[in-house]
C-alpha cells in the first residue's frame, strides 16, 4: 500500500469516528485516538521497508518536538539549538552500548537498550538544568540565538575528544536486535518502528499528564505574562528552569532512540539544519498543542521525500527547481501557515471540527461585506499614507473620499 493511500485512510477513519452521530460526545475523541492507534500498529506489516523507516523516524523527531513544544509553545522559550541535546543523549546511547577499546573504561560489557534510553534521558535533562538556569537572563531572539551557538559549538567539541566520542568517525553499535521472544514474529524493522512507537506513546502520554496539571498551567501563564503569573504566586524562575529541563528530558530520550535505529551516531548525524527543522515542524504543525507535535513531525520528514514527486508533476518546471523543492516547499508552507494560520495545522483542524453548517452559511454570507470592508480600509490606509507624506503638505481633493480629502 502507498503511504498517500494508507495516510488518507487512517485520517479519514479518524475523522470519520470523530463526527460518528452513533458515538456519545465524550467517547467520540478517546476512540478516534484508538483509530489512529490501530492504523499505526497496523503500518509496518502493511508499507515497505523504507516507508516503516519513515515512519520510525517520524516517532523519534515526535518526542523531541513534543518536547520542544513544551518548553517554546506551552512556556515561551525560544530555543533553536535542541539538535545538540538530542546529540549529546545519542552519544550516551551510543558510549553505553559500546564495547571498544576507546571507551572501555565505562563498561567493558553493552549496557542494556532501554537502560541507555533512560540514562540519555537522565544525563540531558541534566545538562537542559545546567543550561536552564543561564537561560533565565536571556529571552526571545537572544535565548535563541544563544541555543543555535550550543548546536554550532558542540560538532567541533566531539572531535576534540575523539578519544571519548569516536572524533569524526563516530561510533557504530549496530542497530538494536530485538528480544529473543520476538524471534520470527517480528524482523528488525518492526521491532525498531514498535521500540520508538511505544516510547513516543509513553512520552506523549506523560506530557498530556504535566500539561494538564498545575505545572502545566504555570507553563502557560508564565508564557502569558511573567509579571501576572508572579503576582499569582508562581515562581517564574522555577518554573522556567523546570521546562527547559523537561525538554530537554524529551531530548535526550529521542537521542538515545536515535542510536537504536540508526546504529550509529556521528557529529554530522543531527546537523543544524534539522536543529532549526524542529522549531519549523511546531510552527507548522502548531505551537501549543499535542497534536502539533505530530503534524509536525511528519511534515518535516515526508517534506523532502514526497516534494520533489508533487512538484515534478507541475508542467514547465526545470530539473534544477524540482531537486530544489523540499526547501522551497517547506519555506513556502510556513509562511502560509503564519499568514493564514497562525495556531498552525492542528489549530486549523480545531477549528474545522468546531465549525456548524449553520455557521458556514452564515460566514459565507457575510464574506462580500467582509471583503469590501478590507478593500475601503485598504484604500483609506493609503489614502492616509499618501496625505502623511512632507512633499504633500497641500493635499488635493479626493473625490472618492466622503470630506473631499479636506480634513485635517
Amino acid at each position: 500500500m502507498s503511504i498517500g493511500l494508507f495516510m488518507l485512510l487512517m485520517v479519514g477513519a479518524a475523522v470519520a469516528v470523530r463526527f460518528a452521530p452513533f458515538l456519545p460526545e465524550r467517547l467520540r475523541i478517546p476512540v478516534s485516538l484508538a483509530v489512529l492507534l490501530g492504523f499505526l500498529i497496523w503500518a509496518p506489516f502493511t508499507l515497505d521497508g523504507f516507508r516503516t523507516f519513515q515512519m520510525t523516524r517520524i516517532t523519534v523527531w515526535v518526542i523531541v518536538i513534543m518536547g520542544l513544544n513544551i518548553l517554546t509553545g506551552y512556556n515561551g522559550q525560544i530555543s533553536l539549538g535542541h539538535g545538540a541535546l538530542v546529540a549529546v543523549g545519542a552519544y550516551t546511547a551510543a558510549i553505553l552500548m559500546d564495547s571498544t577499546e576507546q571507551i572501555s573504561f565505562v563498561d567493558a560489557n553493552p549496557w542494556p537498550f532501554w537502560s541507555t534510553i533512560i540514562v540519555a534521558g537522565g544525563l540531558t535533562a541534566i545538562l537542559g538544568l545546567l543550561l536552564g538556569i543561564p537561560a533565565l537572563r536571556l529571552s526571545g531572539p537572544y535565548l535563541a540565538i544563544a541555543t543555535l551557538a550550543l548546536v554550532i559549538s558542540l560538532p567541533s567539541i566531539i572531535r576534540k575528544y575523539d578519544g571519548f566520542t569516536g572524533g569524526g568517525i563516530g561510533i557504530r553499535v549496530g542497530r538494536t536486535q530485538p528480544p529473543g521472544f520476538l524471534d520470527g514474529i517480528l524482523n528488525l524493522d518492526e521491532w525498531l518502528y514498535f521500540l520508538a512507537l511505544f516510547t513516543a506513546v509513553l512520552m506523549l502520554l506523560l506530557a498530556w499528564g504535566i500539561l494538564r496539571g498545575p505545572l502545566g498551567r504555570a507553563f502557560m501563564a508564565v508564557r502569558d505574562s511573567e509579571v501576572a503569573a508572579a503576582a499569582m504566586g508562581i515562581d517564574v524562575a522555577r518554573t522556567k528552569v523546570t521546562a527547559f529541563t523537561i525538554s530537554a528530558f524529551y531530548a535526550g530520550v529521542a537521542g538515545g532512540l536515535f542510536t537504536q535505529v540508526n546504529g550509529t551516531i556521528t557529529p554530522e548525524s543531527i546537523s543544524i539544519v534539522e536543529s532549526i527543522n524542529f522549531l519549523v515542524a511546531i510552527v507548522i504543525g502548531g505551537l501549543a498543542s499535542m497534536m502539533g507535535s505530530v503534524i509536525g513531525a511528519a511534515a518535516i520528514i515526508f517534506l523532502p521525500t514526497e516534494g520533489p514527486e508533487l512538484v515534478g508533476q507541475i508542467p514547465y518546471l526545470q530539473t534544477d527547481v524540482v531537486e530544489r523543492a523540499p526547501g522551497a516547499i517547506q519555506g513556502f508552507l510556513v509562511i502560509l501557515v503564519m499568514l493564514l494560520m497562525p495556531r498552525g495545522l492542528a489549530g486549523f483542524a480545531h477549528r474545522l471540527a468546531a465549525l456548524r453548517p449553520a455557521a458556514v452559511v452564515e460566514g459565507l454570507r457575510a464574506t462580500p461585506g467582509r471583503l469590501r470592508s478590507r478593500v475601503e480600509d485598504a484604500r483609506g490606509g493609503l489614502f492616509s499614507l499618501w496625505d502623511a507624506r512632507p512633499w504633500n503638505r497641500q493635499k488635493p481633493s479626493h473625490p472618492d473620499r466622503p470630506d473631499g480629502g479636506e480634513g485635517g
